[in-house]
């Protein structure tokens, strides 16, 4: 079977994911020091702040797993069953 050699479509979700966190993250950190909504429910609880260091953590997390010159992962390997023609065999 003949591999094309490229990128994985799950480092560009990674570089994607490492650029949105941090701009979720800085966007909502004023929030932390005032309270700018006082009829927002659950304001306390920062959820922009999370969900920007999650989005940052997980992109790193794809960046690393799916680095280009790395050995192929599970997913990768997974990509490249559905675009070769032996998936049809498969089932």
């Amino acid at each position: 079977m003949h591999e094309e050699e490229g990128f994985s479509i799950w480092f560009f979700v990674g570089i994607m994911l490492a650029i949105y966190g941090p701009i979720v993250l800085i966007a909502n950190i004023p929030g932390l020091s005032t309270s700018q909504n006082p009829h927002v429910v659950l304001e306390r609880l920062h959820a922009g702040v999370w969900w920007g260091i999650l989005l940052t953590l997980l992109g790193a997390l794809f960046l690393y797993l799916h680095w280009p010159g790395k050995e192929s992962s599970v997913l990768d390997q997974k990509d490249n069953n559905i675009l070769s023609d032996e998936v049809g065999e498969e089932d």
